[in-house]
C-alpha cells in the first residue's frame, strides 16, 4: 500500500483527505515541487529545495520544517514505499483559515511518490511538435518564477495544445514574448549560441535550467535574454528543459521545423553523468 508524508507523519495514501477549508483547494494558496528519483535518491535536490524555501518566504509562508528535515523526510518516504526509480512531489500550502487574507502564515506539508523504470534521462526519439498558446498572457511577477498551486496559466495552455493535436504550446507572456511552455522552460540555438529568456520575462525558474546554465566544460555559450516569436521560428535548434525528463527536442513549432538536436544531445550526455 502507497505512503505518503503528511506534516511530520507516514499516512497510507487512502488515510489521507483534505479539509473543504483547505487554502490551497480554496484559493490555490501554496507551493509545489516535483523531481526526479534516480537509484533511490532525489536528483538535483538542493535546487529543489532553495527554491521552494525563497518561494515560502516570498508568499509569507511559515514552514514547519527545515532542509534537513526535507531530507529525512525524501529518505523516508522512498524507503517506505521501495522507490529506487521514479518520481517525487512535495507541496506546502497554508493552513486554513481566513478569505483572500489568511488567519495565519502556518502550512502544511505533503510528500508523495510514484516509481518508473527509467534509470536516466533520454533524449526523445520523435521530436516534440509545439502550438503558441497566446489566449492568456502570463505576468512577469516575481511569483510567476515558482511553481505555484495556481496553475491556471499551463492548465489551459495544455488543453489548447490537446485540442489542436500538439504535444505542448509555447505560452506568452504580456510583453508578447516568448517564456516557457506549459510545464518545461525553453531553450534555442542559433549559430551555436543558446538563448533562455530572463527569469524577469516570468519565467519558471527551473531547476533543470539552473542546472545547464552551470555546467562545467561546454563549449556552448548560453545567453539569458528576451524572446520572440520571430527568433525562436528562425533558430537552428529548440528544445525544453524540466526536472522530469530532462531535455526534450523540439521538432516543429507551428510550421516551421527543427532537424538539428546536436546541443540537446549533448546537454543529455551531460547531466546523466551527474546521477
Amino acid at each position: 500500500m502507497s505512503k505518503i508524508v503528511f506534516n511530520q507523519h507516514i499516512l497510507n495514501k487512502e488515510e489521507f483527505s483534505i479539509s473543504l477549508k483547505n487554502r490551497a483547494f480554496l484559493y490555490g494558496d501554496g507551493l509545489f515541487e516535483s523531481m526526479k528519483i534516480f537509484a533511490g535518491k532525489a536528483f538535483n535536490l538542493d535546487a529543489h529545495l532553495n527554491r521552494i524555501f525563497i518561494g515560502a518566504k516570498l508568499l509569507n509562508l511559515d514552514l514547519k520544517m527545515n532542509v534537513e528535515d526535507v531530507q529525512d523526510k525524501i529518505k523516508l518516504l522512498l524507503k517506505e514505499n521501495r522507490i529506487n526509480n521514479g518520481r517525487l512531489k512535495i507541496m506546502i500550502f497554508r493552513d486554513e483559515g481566513g478569505k483572500y487574507l489568511p488567519a495565519n502564515n502556518q502550512s502544511s506539508f505533503l510528500m508523495m511518490c510514484e516509481e518508473d523504470n527509467q534509470k536516466r534521462f533520454e533524449l526523445n526519439i520523435n521530436g516534440l511538435e509545439l502550438g503558441l498558446f497566446s489566449t492568456q498572457l502570463k505576468s512577469t511577477g516575481k511569483i510567476s518564477n515558482f511553481k505555484t498551486t495556481s496553475a491556471l496559466q499551463s492548465v489551459l495552455c495544455s488543453i489548447e495544445a490537446n485540442k489542436n493535436g500538439k504535444d505542448d504550446c509555447l505560452m506568452f507572456n504580456t510583453n508578447n514574448n516568448l517564456i516557457e511552455s506549459a510545464n518545461s522552460n525553453v531553450f534555442y540555438v542559433k549559430d551555436d549560441i543558446i538563448y533562455t529568456p530572463k527569469l524577469s520575462e516570468g519565467c519558471v525558474d527551473g531547476t533543470m535550467r539552473n542546472l545547464i546554465m552551470m555546467l562545467k566544460d561546454i563549449t556552448f555559450q548560453i545567453k539569458e535574454t528576451t524572446v520572440t516569436k520571430a527568433q525562436i521560428l528562425k533558430s537552428d535548434e529548440v528544445f525544453l528543459t524540466n526536472a522530469i525528463q530532462g531535455v526534450s527536442w523540439v521538432g516543429k513549432i507551428d510550421n516551421s521545423a527543427f532537424k538539428q538536436q546536436k546541443i540537446a544531445q549533448h546537454l543529455v550526455g551531460k547531466i546523466n553523468q551527474l546521477i
